[in-house]
């Protein structure tokens, strides 16, 4: 199937998806939903804020639940609990995978800074100023055409992290299908898929993502807002990320999951 068909059948089944995951799911995902907006009425997610370790992990708690009862149905490995309420094995394992990837990326993400400081570091060290003892000097010593390189090889790295972020995102679906973790497990069958997958997703987040930026800014704009109102939109918000971002994806990883070389 060309990619461009590909897109358009994974989005329509992403959508098409949204009815019954609302209809056997509805408990959990308003469950996660509602606990994501009490953690950003609350700011719970700040730096400064003592409970962020333990509001961030209850949060990707209940929304590794609301994933675990959608995979089960969009899979069709098991029916998923009492309004998509349930923790089991499928669980575990996904929240295994989610924490293997962050630990993956993030040995990526140190990786590519040290290119892009090293590479920084000789486009100074060649420049105007340069004075190796004072640090102060590196980035005044970085002209026009260094700041081009530093940029270029930033944005590569950049791009080779979504890369390899995206060569690995079946692995909570993978996960759910074989019943065993496989993250890099999964690498192989992402091939030729990581367009459909980038712009799949990138399709179904402008809705419900785009919502819940504009509340929150708007929010975070506002001079005093009353506490009912940011509440509201707070748990709005949370709502749109896990009653239809949530699902939409799903619903698209596993369509293009059955269609994947190695599924």
């Amino acid at each position: 199937m060309a990619k461009r068909s590909l897109i358009i059948s994974g989005v329509g089944a992403a959508w098409r998806f949204l009815v019954p995951a609302w209809r056997r799911g509805w408990g959990a995902m308003l469950c996660a939903g509602a606990v994501l907006g009490a953690v950003l009425a609350l700011q719970l997610w700040r730096p400064r804020s003592p409970w962020r370790l333990e509001a961030l992990l209850i949060a990707v708690a209940a929304a590794v639940m609301a994933q675990g009862g959608l995979y089960r149905l969009a899979l069709d490995r098991g029916r998923p609990g009492p309004a998509g309420l349930q923790w089991g094995g499928v669980e575990w394992r996904l929240g295994a995978v989610l924490g293997l990837t962050a630990v993956f990326l993030s040995v990526l993400g140190m990786l590519a800074f040290v290119v892009v400081l090293a590479f920084a570091f000789g486009v100074a060290s060649s420049g105007h100023g340069f004075v190796t003892a004072t640090p102060a000097t590196w980035a005044t010593a970085v002209d026009g055409r260094g700041r081009v390189v530093v940029a270029a090889v930033g944005g590569s790295c950049f791009a080779g992290l979504i890369w390899a972020g995206v060569r690995v995102s079946f692995g909570s679906v993978a996960s759910v299908d074989r019943g065993r973790i496989q993250m890099l497990a999964s690498w192989p069958s992402t091939r030729r898929l990581v367009a459909p997958i980038v712009v799949g997703r990138i399709l179904l987040a402008v809705v419900p993502i785009g919502f819940a930026a504009v509340v929150l800014t708007g929010m975070a704009g506002a001079s005093h807002p009353p506490a009912a109102l940011y509440w509201a939109a707070s748990l709005a918000a949370g709502l749109a990320i896990t009653g239809l971002w949530l699902p939409l994806s799903v619903g698209l990883m596993a369509y293009l999951y059955r269609h994947s070389p190695t599924a």
